[in-house]
């Protein structure tokens, strides 16, 4: 199963909208400690657990880990990861014990990246920083050798940043996000992400399953590369 993490904010916090999300497909809310208080984040994590979906939390450094010791986080997602003692300097401050994915945005992350992944319990390819660290067109290349690696170790991998983008707005993606979405899934992906999409964007819960939907065509075509899919239901 692939993942859909979907970031709560203006658009998405309401009962009624989460339920929309999770029945659409999201599997995991994700909360930008950045720009939530501690009790936006434990009333949050009440709405989703009676959902029956998990929590990710988005810290912005260690030193915020204590607003997040009450909140029983299934997921803390770190960001800028430049080495290994990060990940472990968190796991010595955190009351639970969720699961810490190392948010890669650097080059240093990059370079990095095999002391990262070991000490992590998985990683996010976080394509907006990331982008605007490294040359624009090794950015694929960086996106699938991360994935690659995550997969050899058995590590849970996300990516994310600007995959339906153009649902903010509009009722259905482009056909380039389409495509990227597609690609994700086939590098191997463990999880994707919405964020604009969900948190500001117009349709929350229609990014959802539109993200649903490419992820169960591309699953299947993954189980049966032979199969084509009925062009006959195509209107000409």
């Amino acid at each position: 199963m692939v993942d859909i993490i979907a970031t709560i904010g203006p658009s998405s916090t309401k009962q009624s909208v989460l339920k929309q999300m999770v029945d659409a497909g999201m599997t995991v809310a994700r909360v930008n400690l950045k720009f939530s208080s501690v009790e936006e984040l434990v009333t949050i994590k009440e709405r989703v657990d009676k959902l029956g979906a998990k929590l990710l939390i988005d810290l912005p450094s260690v030193s915020k880990a204590n607003a997040i010791k009450e909140v029983k986080a299934d997921y803390v997602a770190l960001s800028f990861i430049n080495k290994a003692s990060q990940i472990t300097s968190l796991r010595r401050k955190l009351k639970t014990k969720p699961l810490i994915i190392a948010k890669v945005e650097t080059k240093k992350g990059v370079l990095n990246i095999k002391e990262i992944i070991d000490a992590s319990d998985g990683l996010m390819v976080a394509r907006g920083d990331l982008g605007d660290n490294v040359k624009l067109e090794y950015l694929p290349i960086y996106q699938k050798s991360i994935i690659r690696d995550c997969n050899s170790k058995g590590k849970y991998v996300i990516t994310a940043t600007e995959m339906l983008l153009s649902m903010v707005d509009n009722n259905k993606p482009t056909k380039s996000e389409v495509s990227d979405v597609a690609n994700a899934v086939i590098d191997g992906s463990n999880a994707l992400m919405l964020s604009e999409e969900t948190a500001i964007g117009k349709h929350p819960a229609l990014a959802v399953k539109t993200m649903k939907k490419i992820i169960n065509a591309i699953k299947k075509y993954l189980n049966n590369k032979d199969s084509i899919p009925e062009l006959d239901l195509i209107p000409e």
